[in-house]
């Protein structure tokens, strides 16, 4: 383990796309609704209020604009030169559309998974019987947000339900994607809900990262023009959606800071150079040089963290961790395809 935030103000960005008949997502074809091509009625099968051209799943009353939202197919600019060399080549990819959640996984969320797979037989275990939350991890100060009970359920340590879930690994953000028919993003995937397609230098725009911007430690590398150490603007993470002021491109919240993110991708070095043009997926095993303790098998977090400076907050960072390894800062979101 290594150290590295629904409000309704936050989540009114979202629902003001949604209800707007002239952006972005009016070009989508609806979840379940064919009205590209063959003229069928937009309509709200699931009668949650949001018609099927702006509803990521329309059989499912609890997917909503609110919860997730659509990032049209089409291309983008990934990557960045002028950072670390693993970020290039940068160069234009196009991607399907998919619908993305607005936030991160809270603890409560993740909670209500373990209750369900403990129910099934399966304690704190994905279904081949790997951990999902690090319940051993005792190397730091931080206080752990989800508790044990003892009796198969489990709970938010008070005060942390709302918080992003952190300390589970990759393959449990995995399993609980799978759980709600979701899957972890693609690495291309959350570029570009984080930089969309005018390339801000973050997610929110071209701002320089402080405290009203992302739970984060503003800086460059987390250091001060003089020299001076910079401490994190809270120390810890915070309530998902605390920063409604500072959506990505398309409504997203939580893009830089609070919690890093998993992405699907393994990592290699050298990927960038030979990956598809169309939806990548990522090499089909990864590695890095440069972890501690040595060579060894890497997964990637995008966004940074509460204690992560300007150069991981930006939307090509690429951040490597342990394929087997768990972090007070990394958490996830979901993603869906799109037929």
């Amino acid at each position: 383990m290594r150290v590295i935030y629904a409000p309704a103000v936050g989540l009114a960005f979202a629902l003001a796309c949604a209800d707007d008949p002239n952006g972005p997502r009016s070009d989508r074809a609806p979840a379940g609704v064919d009205t590209a091509d063959s003229g069928d009625p937009i309509v709200d099968a699931d009668g949650d209020g949001f018609l099927s051209d702006e509803d990521c799943d329309d059989q499912d009353p609890d997917v909503t604009p609110l919860t997730e939202i659509w990032v049209p197919a089409g291309p983008f600019t990934r990557g960045d030169d002028q950072q670390s060399p693993d970020q290039s080549p940068m160069r234009e990819i196009t991607l399907s559309a998919y619908c993305l959640d607005v936030l991160e996984v809270s603890n409560a969320q993740f909670v209500t998974y373990l209750d369900a797979q403990a129910a099934a037989g399966l304690p704190n275990q994905d279904d081949d019987g790997r951990d999902l939350y690090d319940f051993e991890d005792d190397d730091d100060e931080v206080p752990a947000r989800i508790v044990d009970q003892g009796d198969g359920t489990y709970a938010s340590t008070d005060g942390y339900a709302d918080h992003p879930v952190v300390e589970v690994y990759h393959w449990a953000a995995a399993a609980y994607c799978a759980s709600r028919g979701q899957a972890l993003p693609t690495e291309a995937q959350w570029e570009k809900a984080a930089r969309g397609t005018e390339s801000p230098a973050f997610p929110w725009g071209d701002a320089a990262p402080d405290c009203t911007l992302g739970n984060l430690r503003p800086g460059p590398e987390g250091v001060s023009p003089d020299g001076e150490t910079v401490e994190p603007c809270v120390g810890d993470t915070v309530a998902t959606g605390s920063y409604p002021s500072a959506p990505g491109p398309y409504g997203h919240l939580d893009l830089a800071g609070n919690a890093a993110e998993f992405v699907h991708d393994w990592y290699r070095d050298d990927y960038y150079a030979s990956s598809d043009d169309t939806d990548p997926m990522g090499p089909e095993t990864g590695w890095s040089d440069n972890l501690p303790g040595g060579g060894a098998e890497a997964r990637l977090t995008r966004g940074g963290s509460f204690a992560t400076g300007d150069f991981a907050l930006t939307p090509s960072f690429r951040y490597v961790e342990p394929a087997d390894a768990t972090s007070n800062g990394v958490g996830f979101r979901c993603a869906r395809a799109l037929d």
